[in-house]
């Protein structure tokens, strides 16, 4: 019978408890509204094409898009908001696709979107969600199949892209020389990613004062190419022009490997680029080139590789918390009628805060006074007797 009582106050502090709960995740989720709700007024300023409707219907899908990521609504619509900045027209596509490689390679939003962004600037992309889903695949398919994280490829990436791109390197080859030198040097993608573009610029035969690259410096660079028989040009319909930088680097390779560790052809190389970082890098990349042939493959065949990762992390304890609170925010968003936002929501906080003064009246000492008087209660029913002693 003690038992039971003792149960019976148990009860009463889970109730309490559960009720305190719940009071405040419906308070936290209004906090979320607001903060939706002014999230969708800053996208309207920066971009005032977007009309009422188009903005309500994108803070209802919110919830769900994000949900799928397990993310939070504002997550998500941060990512709206970064997209609208940098002046693209689908940008619930472009957001979405974020969330997906931030969960694919535990990533923050902004390394995240300003990969997307540069890349997309970068190779003329226009916001072309397929083309830039199929970079992030390969990049996390390398990531996948090697000792090499996906947050420092697109730190590497988003840094050398732009140079990539105009020296005539497409994304997947940029992302497995980087992936290489990372794997080969164990260098930090701030490293990797400065010797690649000085490489390039090199083969290329760029000068830049920036990054060193000096006139001399660029015929050292060609007279060192020409000794190991790799021309960096070649005549085509009569115009002469430069090649293909990978395709010099990879004949470079082939001669290179052949050589001894103590040739002079191969120092003369490495010095011609100035020794230091890049002359590591480089001796990386061309002993490695099988690594690189190998981190090329993996790219092209990395189709859908980034939302199956995407989704393990959704599935997590994490996402699934995230899910259901993103549930909660919507059921509550759903009495909130968009004429009548601050009076609605403004009648919530009372309400809710008078439930909050109830279940405080249910603290420890009501609880208990409760509970010892459903004892007394039962003592002088005579259920409960006193021992004679």
């Amino acid at each position: 019978e003690i038992s039971e009582a003792s149960q019976t106050i148990g009860k009463s502090f889970n109730l309490n408890s559960g009720v305190k709960r719940l009071v405040s995740q419906i308070q936290s989720a209004i906090s979320d509204l607001k903060a939706v709700n002014s999230m969708l007024t800053e996208i309207r300023v920066e971009n005032d094409k977007l009309s009422k409707k188009v903005l309500a219907q994108l803070g209802k899908e919110s919830f769900d898009i994000a949900g799928k990521y397990g993310k939070a609504a504002t997550d998500y619509l941060a990512g709206v908001q970064k997209m609208v900045r940098a002046g693209h027209q689908n940008v619930s596509e472009l957001a979405e696709l974020s969330l997906a490689a931030q969960n694919a390679g535990n990533m923050t939003a902004d390394l995240t979107e300003r990969m997307i962004l540069t890349t997309d600037k970068a190779y003329k992309m226009n916001g072309s969600v397929a083309n830039l889903t199929k970079v992030l695949d390969g990049m996390n398919q390398i990531s996948n199949k090697n000792n090499v994280g996906l947050a420092d490829l697109s730190e590497g990436l988003s840094s050398i892209s732009q140079t990539a791109a105009t020296l005539g390197v497409d994304a997947g080859e940029a992302t497995a020389a980087l992936g290489t030198m990372m794997e080969t040097t164990q260098a930090g993608s701030a490293q990797a990613a400065n010797a690649l573009e000085t490489i390039l610029l090199y083969t290329r035969q760029v000068s830049d004062a920036g990054k060193g690259v000096s006139a001399e410096g660029l015929s050292a660079y060609e007279r060192a190419c020409s000794a190991l028989n790799v021309r960096l040009r070649e005549t085509r319909d009569g115009v002469v022009g430069l090649r293909d930088p990978m395709e010099v680097l990879g004949e470079l390779s082939s001669a290179y490997n052949k050589l001894g560790d103590s040739s002079t052809r191969k120092t003369n190389l490495l010095d011609s680029l100035g020794g230091g970082q890049t002359a590591a890098q480089m001796d990386a990349l061309l002993s490695q080139w099988s690594t690189y042939e190998s981190m090329l493959g993996q790219y092209k065949s990395g189709a859908g590789s980034m939302a199956r990762d995407a989704e393990k992390l959704a599935d997590s304890w994490e996402g699934a918390s995230n899910r259901l609170y993103n549930t909660l925010t919507s059921t509550v968003s759903n009495v909130v009628n968009s004429d009548a936002v601050i009076a609605v929501t403004n009648g919530l906080n009372g309400i809710l805060s008078v439930v909050n003064k109830i279940t405080e009246s249910l603290g420890s000492l009501g609880t208990i006074g409760v509970g010892a008087g459903l004892f007394a209660g039962l003592k002088n029913a005579g259920r409960v007797k006193r021992n004679p002693s």
